[in-house]
């Protein structure tokens, strides 16, 4: 009788620790943001011709930060920067922010 509930028991214990420890030894991500996060690859309005333009690497981030939007010195003037998961868009979409550290 005992051998039998050992044999049920104990490989359920087993599990039960291997699942706990797995999660309790698995590290935190405090800094990255729900969508992802930090983004190396940007883009910037840039006229009627050209509406939305490449620009990499940056630095930037999509969590927002009050007054603090990522922008770049481009010809003397600053631009917002944009993050776009979409590139069939024809235009920049979603301001991206100063990276947070």
């Amino acid at each position: 009788m005992k051998s039998k509930i050992f044999k049920i028991v104990l490989p359920a214990f087993a599990l039960m620790l291997a699942i706990t420890a797995s999660l309790a030894f698995t590290p935190a991500n405090d800094h990255v943001v729900e969508d992802g996060i930090l983004v190396s690859t940007a883009y910037f309005r840039n006229g009627i011709q050209n509406p939305c333009l490449q620009l990499f690497p940056v630095s930037c981030q999509l969590e927002f930060v009050e007054d603090q939007i990522c922008a770049v010195n481009i010809n003397g003037l600053d631009r917002a920067l944009f993050f776009t998961k979409i590139q069939a868009l024809p235009s920049c979409v979603t301001l991206l922010y100063k990276y947070q550290e």
